[in-house]
């Protein structure tokens, strides 16, 4: 394993651990378990926890050592895949609660900041750039849906001149601004829920692995490595890409972790910034091996845009993100690179999120296909409304079909070799 995975974030290297209850030491009883202390596992314990069940919420490492504490910060608003492929599995009459649904996410994320007073430094507006005529072919269809819609919070920048007032750069033609989208320090946010979640009465276990999990008669039974047993009414599985073999096969067939890759600077001056993001906002471009970058609030620029399918860390990752990062900002050649780190993500065939059951008591999510940060909130309370009843919209997003990877044991081979054939796409602007 290299080491930027292993190797802390810059977001690690921010902030003061913060300590829960630490290594569970004992057999252990609850109304619901969590697996998985991410932003959906969170999410969905604060809820629970708000309603007065009794919560315990198990992860491996500490908050924050997976992808929900490794990634880029952007918020990004509705689904990862296109609306009118989901929409394809969904009942009629729930098309439009589930369109509200999937932009719910920015919103949720800043009612959460606001009611439990969490700074992570969120910064609003998002940019979706444009490469070529194709792009911008793409941005017009996303805009005349969204607004179909009554999302009002989007800005054609038809043209370089009116990007220039948002980004600098000749790598792009045009693009959409999203008022309604931004970016923030995701580890200081998933903190924040964190203790909320704490203090309404969660328990939060870290540095507890599960390592198996037994869902018959009507019970659910976890044991950790070091042979203690957890046994509750419901369990929710929200390890993702970081479950690992714990995952049930059916699980793991139907989703690819995915290694994606970041990189900060050291802090910009004001002449390059004014020069290279004036207004601060997040960046994402059209490419499907895309590129993702902002402004921090300490002016670093936090570039991603690396993702390995190969089921292993990307080596030399500092050396590819700063040739990225010099092809879209050559002013920034010189900058130097204060950390450059890896975290995982899933994605399912669709690129669509896998909801599901593993029994009548034992419920999951995964695969957010590189749109998690605003999506996992949303998640996390269509979670914990489905183990209290409340299951219409879990239901229907439970038909939605995936389709185990191809490949078998090959299966990130061979999906190395079709997102190959993606990037070529890209290179040539087809």
């Amino acid at each position: 394993m290299s080491n930027s995975h292993i190797s802390k974030s810059i977001y690690q290297l921010d902030i003061t651990p913060s300590k829960f209850l630490g290594k569970i030491n004992q057999d252990i009883k609850c109304d619901i378990a969590i697996i998985g202390g991410g932003l959906t596992g969170v999410s969905a314990a604060l809820s629970l926890g708000e309603k007065g069940y009794n919560i315990c919420l198990f992860e491996a490492g500490n908050i924050g050592d997976g992808g929900s504490g490794r990634n880029g910060g952007q918020i990004c608003q509705g689904w990862s895949s296109s609306f009118e492929k989901l929409s394809k599995y969904i009942d009629p009459e729930f098309k439009e609660e589930m369109w509200q649904a999937g932009i719910k996410g920015p919103a949720l994320i800043n009612e959460r900041i606001k009611k439990y007073k969490i700074k992570c430094d969120v910064q609003w507006g998002y940019v979706h750039t444009a490469i070529h005529n194709g792009h911008m072919r793409e941005l017009e269809e996303y805009q005349k849906i969204f607004e179909a819609h009554g999302y009002s919070q989007l800005h054609t920048l038809e043209n370089k001149q009116s990007l220039f007032d948002y980004i600098r750069s000749d790598a792009y033609i045009g693009g959409l601004y999203d008022a309604g989208s931004g970016h923030l320090h995701p580890l200081k946010y998933l903190i924040g829920i964190s203790k909320a979640a704490e203090n309404a009465g969660v328990n939060i276990y870290t540095n507890s692995h599960i390592c198996s999990i037994q869902t018959a008669n009507h019970k659910n039974k976890l044991t950790t490595r070091e042979g203690h047993q957890i046994t509750a009414e419901q369990l929710i599985i929200c390890g993702n890409a970081y479950l690992g073999n714990v995952s049930p096969k059916k699980l793991r067939r139907r989703m690819a972790p995915v290694t994606s890759s970041v990189m900060a600077t050291e802090p910009l001056n004001d002449s390059e910034i004014k020069a290279s993001i004036p207004s601060k906002a997040a960046i994402a471009d059209g490419n499907t091996a895309l590129n993702y970058f902002r402004i921090d609030k300490q002016n670093r620029m936090i570039f991603g845009g690396r993702a390995s399918y190969l089921n292993k860390d990307p080596n030399n990752v500092e050396a590819d993100l700063k040739k990225r990062m010099n092809a879209v900002f050559p002013n920034l050649n010189n900058k130097k690179i204060l950390q450059a780190w890896s975290g995982r993500i899933g994605i399912t065939v669709n690129r669509l999120p896998d909801f599901g059951r593993i029994s009548n008591t034992a419920i999951y999510v995964q695969g957010y296909s590189g749109h998690g940060v605003a999506f996992s909130g949303v998640a996390g309370n269509i979670l914990s409304d489905a183990v209290t009843g409340k299951n219409k919209i879990f239901n229907q997003l439970t038909k939605i079909q995936h389709l185990p990877f191809p490949g078998g044991p090959l299966r990130t081979p061979v999906l190395a070799l079709g997102m190959s054939w993606f990037k070529l796409k890209d290179y040539f602007k087809i």
